[in-house]
């Protein structure tokens, strides 16, 4: 029986964390996990999706130091899981950005690793296949800390937007045997970066169950909604620059000052609410504009909404845009560079300008024309519905 291990950062609410999910549960669900001994590690081990891994699925705990590594220093931390190794790459890290602060034009993770790398230490158990199933951090440590026969390293976004230093990750490239990418666009975005590994490089589209996502959309209300007055808008996403919420706050600005009555619900959780809340309340949005959190199951949210918004400035393969297609909404996203892998303008999707007063035109574009709706949802019912065939693409590269 192969032995697989497969990394990841945490398992909190986002698309490389659903894409993950989905995967296990499809494997589960086709009854394929007893073929293999499947261990998760996720070095930050929390979030919404790590007690949703089916069972028989082995979750691993992290060594203490990786819980440090790349977090931000607390109590709870330092006392029930104490690292000596933690603490010296703590020193080490607030060293490095004493010492060079903000001027060098690297990638986070990139200057994570070089700093934590050395103190991180080495994986005791050998694997058959050892899969990072994010770019960034896992992936160094997947190729420079674990034993395995075969690695493989995931991509889950626009490789020439994540401001990653080519020269740095051509080695870990190098020596991986599997690029895996979620798009066509994004193997582009990696193929030009780094093309001397482009026959290693192939895309294996996120599972997407539609039976899954219909029957989860049914599982309850949305007590946000009950008193909804004109549209019903949602965006799902981590609050987070990439994701464009931002952009979404200016549109809703928009919206207002047009008289356009609204609802706009932002299902997700990041770094950014602060700043979000403020914007918020400096346009006057605390009536018509919530950021309600991550949940489990945004899909009762989808089912009620009348437009998915999608603000995002960078995306791999979104997940919510084909799972939003699957229940048959319309969507409104603006033009970041991969948004042709998910939809097409005028056809399953309205796509505008990475701007605010743009991406409220194309609400109200969309809102107020009833057969521009009809023609987008009639283009969504023919496409198909889930693609849990998938499965078989991912055991035969990745296993």
């Amino acid at each position: 029986m192969k032995k697989i291990l497969i990394v990841i950062y945490n398992m909190h609410i986002g698309g490389a964390q659903k894409s993950l999910l989905s995967f296990l549960q499809s494997l589960a669900a086709d009854g394929r996990q007893d073929q293999y001994d499947v261990h998760v590690l996720a070095l930050n081990p929390e979030g919404e999706f790590l007690s949703q891994i089916p069972a028989g699925i082995h979750v691993d705990k992290p060594a203490n130091v990786l819980r440090w590594m790349g977090g931000k220093l607390k109590a709870g931390l330092a006392l029930h899981h104490f690292s000596l190794r933690g603490v010296i790459g703590e020193l080490r890290w607030l060293m490095d950005r004493w010492l060079r602060g903000k001027k060098q034009p690297q990638n986070d993770a990139q200057r994570l690793w070089q700093v934590w790398g050395p103190v991180v230490p080495q994986c005791k158990e050998h694997y058959d296949v050892a899969i990072s199933y994010i770019d960034g951090t896992t992936s160094y440590y997947v190729m420079d800390k674990v034993a395995a026969d075969k690695k493989v390293l995931w991509l889950h976004s626009d490789y020439r937007k994540q401001e990653y230093d080519p020269a740095f990750d051509d080695p870990y490239y190098q020596a991986c045997d599997i690029i895996v990418t979620v798009s066509a666009e994004c193997r582009e975005s990696i193929r030009q970066a780094l093309p001397q590994h482009g026959e290693k490089m192939h895309v294996l589209e996120n599972i997407s169950s539609f039976q899954a996502v219909e029957a989860a959309s049914r599982e309850g209300s949305c007590p946000e909604y009950r008193d909804a007055q004109g549209l019903k808008l949602l965006s799902v996403g981590r609050l987070h620059e990439q994701k464009g919420m931002d952009i979404a706050v200016e549109a809703a600005k928009h919206l207002k000052e047009s008289g356009t009555r609204f609802c706009w619900l932002v299902v997700g959780e990041g770094s950014e609410r602060r700043r979000l809340e403020e914007m918020i309340e400096a346009y006057g949005l605390t009536d018509c504009f919530r950021l309600i959190g991550a949940r489990q199951n945004p899909y009762i949210y989808m089912r009620e909404c009348d437009i998915l918004v999608q603000p995002s400035r960078i995306e791999g393969k979104s997940i919510a845009l084909d799972e939003t297609k699957m229940l048959l909404k319309p969507i409104v996203a603006t033009r970041y560079p991969t948004v042709g892998d998910a939809i097409t303008h005028g056809v399953t999707g309205w796509v505008t300008d990475m701007n605010g007063e743009a991406l409220s035109q194309g609400i109200v574009q969309v809102a107020q024309d009833e057969e521009l709706r009809m023609r987008l949802v009639a283009a969504l019912e023919q496409l198909p519905k889930g693609n849990e065939e998938e499965l078989q693409k991912y055991i035969e590269l990745m296993f």
